[in-house]
């Protein structure tokens, strides 16, 4: 009962791009990646473990690096019309964007240092 309930959280907290409930579409996605601004998605799945641990960081870095970085959160099996575009080999995998481009990826469960460092990186 508590996994379960565990997994909705997950799943309505981390659809949130814009703090609604409802997922990102697909044209709000492609407007936001493309702003000036850097852009950091994490791709995730709600069965994946090393997703549910990392999700603290992210959530994290949203909240304390708002003025440099948007985060988003795409579940994406949920959303697959954006996660196939970036052909994913794994969860979680963390995309960043500049300008509409990929400047940088990360594969699998990274540490909230690690990913500090990936976010000044590619300031």
């Amino acid at each position: 009962m508590l996994l379960a309930a565990f997994t909705v959280v997950t799943q309505i907290q981390c659809q949130q791009s814009n703090h609604s409930s409802e997922p990102i579409t697909t044209e709000e996605f492609d407007k936001i990646i493309s702003g000036e601004k850097l852009v950091m998605v994490d791709f995730y799945t709600t069965w994946c473990g090393p997703c549910k641990k990392m999700a603290p960081f992210i959530e994290r870095i949203r909240n304390e690096q708002s003025k440099t970085v948007i985060v988003l959160k795409i579940d994406a099996e949920a959303q697959m019309d954006i996660a196939d575009r970036y052909r994913l080999e794994g969860y979680p995998t963390v995309i960043f964007f500049k300008k509409g481009q990929v400047i940088g990826r990360s594969l699998g469960y990274t540490d909230y240092d690690g990913l500090m460092t990936l976010v000044n990186k590619m300031k």
